[in-house]
């Protein structure tokens, strides 16, 4: 994943044209949420691209997570502060509030970790719908909106074991004890679901997916991503697959878009 590929960036900002947010989402991330079509009305930039930027531009910590106040769309630069502290407010050139990033504990710089932990960090939410977002609909009665599908990310993080703070040669710690080199060649990465959960209060619902991180098969930590899904109303079996119906033929229609270039 070349994610320069998916912004701008100058000496203080960072912007996202739709175009490039939705090849983000769609190509890399294999996330069909319309509103990340560049022309929904109600556009915004996948919340995984900013937690992708933020960590390659300042470094994974032991404790990292990013919570969300406002959604980005395609005509809005974000400010980049150049240090970071641990916990900092992101805000537009309006000072319009966007995110808060918090990072604790030791700091990884370390360029070929981030691309691996991202790029399966990112991959993971693919499978969110439909396989893991309709059963846990289908258990609590409820489904999105099928006209208005609305659902977005709340806060997402990750927690490294220090089994995973071991990978990296303590000895060679940089400028701000941050950890730059790794012990070993790195192995094969991976995220796998957990734990999930959903609670419904009238027409929104609150979702929480919980996974471990390996590396080889060796857990070296985990982390949480939490949705909030809006304009609920009672489950029906027909309209939900209906929706996935629409959903798995975008994809499909987007691989062979893909393959035809």
């Amino acid at each position: 994943m070349l994610l320069s590929n998916y912004y701008t960036e100058n000496a203080r900002t960072v912007s996202f044209t739709e175009d490039l947010a939705s090849a983000f989402a769609k190509g890399v991330a294999g996330d069909f949420n319309p509103i990340h079509d560049p022309q929904s009305k109600r556009f915004c930039v996948p919340g995984d691209l900013l937690f992708s930027v933020l960590l390659d531009r300042y470094g994974i910590a032991q404790t990292t997570g990013v919570q969300f106040s406002g959604m980005l769309d395609g005509k809005t630069a974000m400010l980049l502060p150049d240090n970071v502290t641990e916990h900092t407010h992101f805000v537009d050139e309006n000072s319009k509030s966007l995110l808060s990033l918090f990072l604790q504990g030791p700091r990884i710089v370390n360029a070929d970790f981030i691309n691996c932990l991202t790029e399966q960090y990112v991959r993971f939410s693919g499978k969110t719908f439909p396989d893991i977002l309709v059963p846990l609909m289908r258990k609590a009665g409820v489904m999105i909106n099928p006209d208005r599908p609305l659902v977005i990310y709340k806060d997402m993080s990750i927690e490294l074991s220090d089994r995973g703070l071991d990978l990296f040669d303590q000895s060679q710690r940089g400028s701000g004890d941050e950890l730059t080199q790794l012990q070993e060649p790195l192995g094969s990465l991976a995220l796998e679901l957990t734990e999930t959960d959903i609670s419904v209060n009238g027409r929104k619902g609150a979702v929480r997916l919980q996974f471990a991180i390996a590396i080889n098969g060796v857990e070296i930590g985990d982390g949480e991503k939490n949705m909030v899904l809006s304009g609920l109303r009672e489950f029906d079996e027909a309209a939900m697959a209906r929706i996935v119906e629409t959903y798995n033929n975008w994809r499909t229609n987007y691989q062979a878009e893909i393959e035809a270039v």
